[in-house]
């Protein structure tokens, strides 16, 4: 990564900055001298774009000869000028009395901001219960200085990340730290003045941001590090290195005071043989890896939805929680938001490969999770090895041997059937092997244990937030679809559907149109759409299609686990009409829940039974929708994931 130094040094004149009325964000920064590292400083800011209303206050510190004279000249700029050197404490203090937005920034004058930093930092300091938060320093060659830091019980610290590439997957995701550097932090201005600013006893600097971040652990508030906040710093510019020399000799005095402020608080800080991987992590309970196919797309079907679940359930556990995809492939969008939810994602060219990052780092995970059945049979035998003390997860997901099975039956296939059984027994090698079995719906469950009543099997079904129909009865037209078309069943069934129950309620209501949302249609689906059928392809927001058609339809022939497509219709209190297969392992009532239909003529009597009968629409919409809260909420989840990681006692 190329330093972005020498091009900010070319910037000719002077930056300007607009003039806020209520500004949200009071950038404080503290100089002494140094007009050239300073006048970088402000350009950085001003040409790094945000949405933000800022203001910018510049603390001159006592510079002779004055920067405040020179630095009057920068439009928009706030200049408070110190008549002696007070010191970063003394000066950053000062800034933030003459701060007007609620919340502060502290910035060194040697530093120089990246696009995105200010936003990240505020998006990162609203998220509930973080008090503090610091960004990532970049060391003018490219490498990380500070991803965070790390605070050793005997009160020294230590700069998480440096020398790292910044898109390691170790610095590149939001966590918890002990302390962020004052090069960098964010913190609202109320919470400030409560702790009473930088205290004065670590004047001039050093440990004043350490002795912050403890305030603010102190106060119930959590300290974050934020990756996207990236900040070039040059270590060094404003005191030097030399600890025995001006500003920087003060370093190893206020450890010592540090130590005595907060004797009681180091004691529960990790002792430097626990090594420093270890040590980033001391603040949450357990670790866990979470391996599946692919980096999930949460809003492209419900196998990822599922793992969206799974990851923020460890993290509410209080677990640091680690993902993989099997062949370590990035999906950069969607794997940035895993990493803001703080999820730290292995992904090539960093990783290069599960087995050599476990034979490392194995020994670190309370939890290893195995998503499908193909990821599981791979990595169970060196997991066994590579992580002997791990609780070790199977999530089926659904069980491919009962898709494949019903699929065969559809379709005659006797060669496709042998397949089907060689597959069920993998997944029963698996189950046996794993300390403990996931399954989506209670017809898996009991099927599994009646396969291997030794098993141990947990209820896990994917979950879906309810929404109540902001639209009625009368304001709805059509039926909706839901389901990508890489996976076999949803084709199978939209073809099924077009061919043989689509004209029959052409024929029975006129003018109904049918929407068809999901990944990846094929053109044998594309060409069947005829008048009234619209093929939409992917589409990132469902709702506003939830919330206009009148009903939704499920016309799946085979298939195994929890139907998404059911169960998401149902949570948006939109009425469907479902085959027995798909409406499987809900428990679901006919005419009450769900309407039911197997065949073509049951179907389509399905859907003008729902198109035209009010009372049955409203039946089904409400009795659905509290169906679903009651048996597939988000407290049934995490009660049957606790249920799994309790069958092995972890260390």
């Amino acid at each position: 990564m190329a330093t972005v130094l020498p091009e900010l040094e070319s910037q000719g004149g002077f930056p300007h900055f607009a003039r806020q009325a209520e500004p949200w964000v009071s950038i404080v920064i503290p100089a002494f001298g140094e007009l050239p590292m300073t006048l970088r400083c402000l350009h950085a800011i001003a040409l790094a774009e945000t949405s933000l209303p800022y203001e910018v206050i510049l603390v001159d510190d006592g510079s002779e000869p004055s920067l405040s004279e020179v630095l009057q000249s920068v439009a928009g700029l706030r200049v408070v000028r110190l008549s002696t050197r007070e010191g970063f404490v003394g000066a950053s203090n000062k800034g933030a009395e003459a701060a007007r937005a609620p919340n502060l920034v502290f910035l060194n004058n040697d530093t120089a901001v990246l696009p995105g930093w200010l936003d990240a930092l505020y998006s990162r300091l609203k998220q509930p219960g973080v008090g503090l938060v610091g960004g990532q320093l970049i060391s003018p060659d490219g490498r990380v200085q500070e991803a965070g830091g790390i605070i050793w019980r005997d009160g020294s610290a230590t700069n998480y990340g440096r020398g790292l590439h910044p898109d390691e997957p170790a610095v590149s995701f939001s966590r918890r730290a002990d302390y962020c550097s004052g090069a960098c932090l964010m913190i609202r201005r109320t919470l400030f003045e409560e702790l009473g600013g930088f205290d004065d006893v670590f004047a001039p600097a050093y440990y004043e941001d350490v002795d912050l971040a403890f305030a603010v652990w102190q106060r119930g508030l959590a300290v974050d590090y934020e990756p996207q906040a990236r900040v070039f710093h040059l270590e060094g510019g404003t005191a030097g290195t030399d600890l025995k020399v001006g500003v920087k000799q003060y370093q190893g005095r206020n450890q010592r005071l540090f130590g005595d402020k907060w004797m009681r608080s180091l004691v529960s800080q990790p002792v430097r043989s626990l090594g420093v991987e270890q040590a980033r992590r001391h603040r949450l309970t357990r670790s866990c890896l979470v391996v599946d196919r692919h980096i999930p797309t949460p809003t492209r079907d419900g196998g990822s939805q599922r793992l969206a679940q799974l990851l923020a359930e460890f993290r509410e556990m209080g677990c640091h929680v680690t993902f993989a995809a099997y062949d370590l492939a990035d999906r950069q969008g969607e794997r940035q938001q895993l990493e803001a939810q703080g999820v730290e994602v292995l992904r090539r060219p960093f990783i290069q490969s599960l087995k050599a990052y476990l034979g490392m780092h194995g020994a670190a995970f309370d939890y290893v999770v195995l998503c499908r059945l193909g990821v599981a049979r791979r990595l169970l035998p060196m997991l066994r090895t590579q992580c002997p003390q791990a609780t070790v997860i199977f999530d089926s997901v659904d069980l491919r041997s009962i898709r494949e099975a019903r699929e065969a039956k559809l379709a005659g296939n006797d060669k496709a059937f042998k397949s089907a059984l060689k597959t069920e027994r993998r997944e029963l090698a698996v189950v046996k092997q794993a300390d403990a079995t996931l399954v989506t719906s209670p017809t898996e469950r009991d099927y599994l244990q009646r396969q291997d009543p030794t098993a141990n099997i947990s209820l896990v079904p994917t979950c879906y937030p309810t929404v109540v129909p902001a639209v009625g009865f009368e304001r709805r037209s059509g039926a909706l679809f839901v389901g990508g078309f890489h996976h076999g069943p949803n084709l199978d069934g939209m073809l099924w559907f077009l061919d043989e129950v689509w004209p029959r309620v052409k024929l029975i209501v006129p003018g109904f149109q049918l929407h068809i949302a999901g990944e990846d249609p094929p053109q044998e689906l594309v060409r069947r759409a005829t008048a009234g059928v619209q093929v939409h392809g992917y589409v990132a927001d469902l709702a506003p299609l939830f919330e206009r058609s009148k009903l939704a339809i499920a016309p799946l022939r085979y298939g195994a686990g929890l139907k998404s497509k059911v169960h998401q219709s149902l949570a948006h209190g939109l009425p469907c009409v479902a085959t027995p297969t798909a409406a499987e392992g809900m428990g679901l009532m006919p005419d009450i829940h769900v309407v039911l239909a197997e065949t073509a003529s049951r179907f389509s009597e399905g859907i003008t039974r729902l198109n035209s009968d009010r009372d049955l629409w409203h039946r089904i919409s409400i009795e659905g929708r509290a169906h679903v809260e009651q048996y597939f909420s988000r407290k049934t989840f995490t009660a049957g994931l606790q249920a799994a990681l309790a069958t092995r006692e972890g260390p």
